[in-house]
């Protein structure tokens, strides 16, 4: 076992950019001290997880790791001499002691996490603690056990075809947080069965109910140990909760519904009916009046701008979107074989990831050319995707949608780009998709047109667009109407 490992040593840095005067040319000398822990057990299972980190993250993500190392080294070397195995000590009992050390030696216990390119700053738990607790992760025996006895499922191991969004990619779904165990299996048991049949999203935003409404019911009802045990009264204290101190989100009319909706399936599973019928539908809130809002040409104007300097893909993809007028899941799940002719009009196939229908519209040839420049990068970069922008590491997968995210909150921050109410842009792609809509209603189009434009099954959504459209004509209009109100008020004034 090598007691000094080198970054040049380590496959990562094989697959750097390596060229002299590069930073990773620079600290190719770097290395981890392994003799710096005090134990040969200690030593193995450090080795084991260095080279591990070495095959899986990059080089410059190897130099925050070798600070980490050399901390988590030293509090080991302090506190735990003749410790020949990390799994000898329970996870929680190894994190306090660290904590209490880290405050000894005058470090705090969180790490500010400051991005100005993201207009970010929060506050992270250390991120020295965070370095041990991967470590901890990496060492603990492999769970051989079933997929649905896991509190964690991975969701490729669960054997069933899936209805995902692969533009955000799932993995897993975490059943951990939920505090009773009988309505962790009730819960599980249901989260099997809607998978069968229904959108990831949407049994994970169900979790996410059933987690919340777990916690309210531990601290509140600690008889309650299963679904079964909850009456109207659980409920009805749990909604007033939600309308007058719960504070996370502005509206809880989602997390009602899904819990509604779990609890129904449950009933319906353990054959006890009546919890199917606890939440009447008056305790769902009405759903509020759809505010469409669009961008207008000045703020379009601005965004492009920016856009055309962001990672080419990514521009690409953006400025594909806008003129496709899609979602963004289904401009990224675009096929390299979406092009083809009839009648001798380019058309594009487009399929939507939200209905699962297939719908094709007529393009021009600026289109074509951008979706033809989208393949040949592709296949140079991601020779085996199928997908006309590829996700960067996985070849089955199309682009992320965090990366577009990731991306256009950079340059909206990086370009201090702020909409006409001199407030800065949100990330909201679906809004290029409004836009479109609106412009397609002010060059009058028909609303059966529109629809089809747009992929929508039928023409009930068009009325927001034209509203919009309005609403657009008002803001745009209204120096002028003022400019006028001005001048007959000065008429009335003469009369």
């Amino acid at each position: 076992m090598q007691m000094e490992i080198k970054f040049c040593d380590l496959p990562c840095y094989e697959k750097a950019d390596t060229e002299e005067g590069t930073l990773a040319y620079k600290v190719r000398h770097n290395c981890f001290h392994i003799d710096k822990l005090p134990t040969d057990g200690l030593q193995k299972e450090f080795h084991s997880f260095v080279m591990h980190r070495g095959n899986t993250i990059t080089v410059l993500s190897l130099r925050s790791d070798l600070v980490q190392y050399n901390t988590v080294c030293k509090f080991l070397s302090e506190r735990y001499t003749e410790l020949n195995s990390l799994m000898d000590v329970p996870l929680d009992t190894l994190i306090r002691e660290m904590k209490k050390w880290l405050l000894k030696n005058g470090k705090a216990l969180t790490t500010r996490r400051v991005s100005k390119r993201l207009g970010r700053d929060e506050q992270q738990e250390n991120i020295n603690v965070r370095y041990l607790k991967k470590v901890y992760e990496f060492l603990m025996p492999e769970d051989n056990r079933p997929e649905r006895e896991k509190d964690i499922w991975r969701l490729d191991r669960l054997g069933i075809d899936l209805i995902d969004n692969p533009i955000l990619g799932t993995a897993t779904l975490n059943f951990s947080k939920i505090v009773q165990d009988t309505i962790k299996q009730e819960v599980k048991d249901a989260a099997y069965m809607e998978l069968l049949t229904r959108a990831v999203g949407t049994v994970s935003a169900e979790l996410v109910a059933v987690n919340r409404f777990s916690n309210y019911l531990a601290e509140n009802f600690e008889d309650v140990k299963s679904l079964a045990d909850v009456d109207r009264e659980v409920v009805e204290s749990y909604l007033i909760y939600l309308n007058t101190e719960a504070t996370e989100r502005q509206s809880y009319r989602s997390d009602v519904f899904h819990l509604k909706a779990v609890m129904d399936l449950v009933g319906r599973m353990i054959e006890r009916p009546e919890i199917s019928n606890l939440f009447l539908l008056s305790d769902i809130p009405k759903q509020p009046e759809k505010l469409y809002k669009s961008y207008s040409d000045a703020e379009l104007t601005r965004l492009n701008r920016a856009i055309v300097d962001a990672n080419v893909q990514v521009a690409r993809a953006l400025i594909l979107h806008q003129m496709l007028g899609t979602r963004i899941s289904d401009t990224l799940t675009l096929l390299q074989d979406c092009v083809f002719e009839k009648d001798g009009k380019l058309m594009v196939r487009i399929h939507q990831v939200k209905s699962r229908r297939t719908y094709r519209k007529t393009i021009n040839d600026e289109i074509h050319s951008l979706i033809r420049a989208s393949i040949e990068y592709t296949k140079e970069h991601s020779p085996d995707s199928q997908y006309v922008f590829a996700h960067d590491k996985y070849v089955d997968r199309p682009m992320s949608y965090a990366k577009i995210q990731y991306q256009l909150m950079a340059l909206i921050h990086e370009n201090d780009l702020r909409d006409d109410n001199g407030e800065l842009f949100g990330v909201g792609t679906h809004l290029f998709r409004h836009t479109y809509g609106r412009k397609l209603t002010e060059m009058h189009v028909d609303d059966t047109t529109i629809a089809k434009l747009l992929g929508h099954a039928n023409n009930s959504s068009v009325k927001y667009y034209r509203k919009m459209s309005n609403n657009q004509l008002a803001v745009e209009t209204r120096d002028m109407r003022n400019s006028m109100d001005e001048i007959l008020q000065n008429l009335i004034k003469g009369w």
